[in-house]
């Protein structure tokens, strides 16, 4: 493409602060993101700007939903709700140590395919995510859900559908028949407590009520590790397609519960600092909103991991079926490491359920 007619071209002059600006040397790389479905793009544009006052190298991050005619529902829902998320000027005050990538431009064409182009965050944080980034991480969502705590912006397009994401009602009995299976002697080694993931499915109306009376605060609701950065003493989220209403703790239980399931944390350094990262996040909470009820966001972090209970029934299906365990985000783990941890996880989950149920 000629760089004068590149449509990221006033992103850039956004970018560097000008109204004019010649583009050379321009590169575009596609980026290991996990997109999830098809019909999802990302890429770095990198190159040098020239304007009046000399040539500076530049560098953002291109974001592209298909339209309808190509992309799921599902993927067009969730690229609809990041751009008016962005555009709607929701994400610029989130909370003092909380930011999102600037939006240095965007666009919708007539087919309804959406390209965002964004700041590049150099992430300084180590992965997997250890103790000390942990930590940071959860005071800063902490802080977020004290700033939005009682007071969600009422946009119609914002998410509610978080709990049935998580909770996958579709699912639900064919996990119990997988679990019932994993009741007989099996390479299984938490057997003993099938029966308390079987009675977790069955209570997630149950969750549900829980999580619906809480407080309730304006959520990322995937803050797992890979979509949260450290960037200059502040953590910075990615990919805003899920935000919405949702209880205090409930990004929480993203960061310390599904950062595992992905392979972005270990299950043994989550354990050993669970407390630690629910008083980060407490004190968080409570900078922003000194009135805050403690006790609703610890109810509302365990029962939002609660609602992960397919994790479970994936856990003894590939224990039973004999087949290799793997963490998406931990492509190097060999399948016993991967197994490990999330028998672990497990673990934590089913400790979560015995304090909620």
């Amino acid at each position: 493409m000629n760089p004068a007619e590149a449509p990221w071209r006033e992103a850039v002059a956004a970018m560097i602060g000008t109204s004019s600006v010649d583009l050379e040397d321009v590169r575009r790389e596609p980026l290991d993101y996990d997109a999830f479905l098809a019909h999802r793009d990302v890429h770095r544009l990198r190159g040098a700007a020239v304007t009046g006052t000399g040539r500076r190298p530049w560098s953002l991050i291109e974001k592209v939903t298909e339209g309808p005619a190509t992309a799921s529902p599902y993927l067009l829902d969730n690229g609809r709700r990041e751009h008016a998320a962005y555009t709607s000027g929701l994400l610029e005050d989130l909370a003092p140590s909380l930011v999102a990538p600037r939006l240095y431009g965007s666009q919708v064409k007539a087919d309804g395919r959406i390209t965002l182009w964004l700041e590049e965050i150099r992430d300084e944080a180590p992965r997997p995510l250890e103790g000390g980034s942990l930590l940071a991480i959860s005071r800063d969502l902490g802080a977020m859900a004290g700033r939005w705590l009682d007071r969600v912006p009422s946009h119609p397009w914002l998410f509610t559908g978080w709990i049935d994401r998580h909770a996958q009602p579709e699912a639900m009995e064919a996990g119990l028949a997988t679990l019932e299976r994993a009741r007989t002697p099996s390479s299984l080694s938490w057997t003993g407590r099938v029966g308390e993931a079987q009675e977790l499915i069955r209570a997630q109306p149950r969750v549900r009520t829980i999580l619906e009376a809480l407080p309730q605060t304006l959520c990322h609701h995937d803050a797992v590790g890979a979509n949260t950065l450290r960037s200059g003493g502040r953590s910075v989220l990615i990919d805003w397609e899920s935000v919405g209403p949702g209880p205090v703790g409930a990004d929480l239980a993203s960061l310390l519960f599904a950062s595992v399931r992905r392979g972005d944390a270990s299950a043994h350094v989550v354990r050993s600092l669970v407390e630690d990262a629910f008083d980060a996040y407490v004190e968080g909470l409570r900078s922003e909103d000194a009135e805050a009820d403690v006790a609703a966001a610890r109810r509302g972090c365990e029962a939002a991991i609660c609602l992960r209970w397919k994790l479970a029934a994936n856990v003894a299906e590939t224990a039973l079926e004999g087949r290799p365990a793997r963490r998406g985000s931990a492509p190097e783990e060999s399948p016993e490491q991967a197994l490990e941890e999330l028998t672990q996880l497990v673990g934590i989950l089913l400790d979560a359920a015995r304090r909620v149920l």
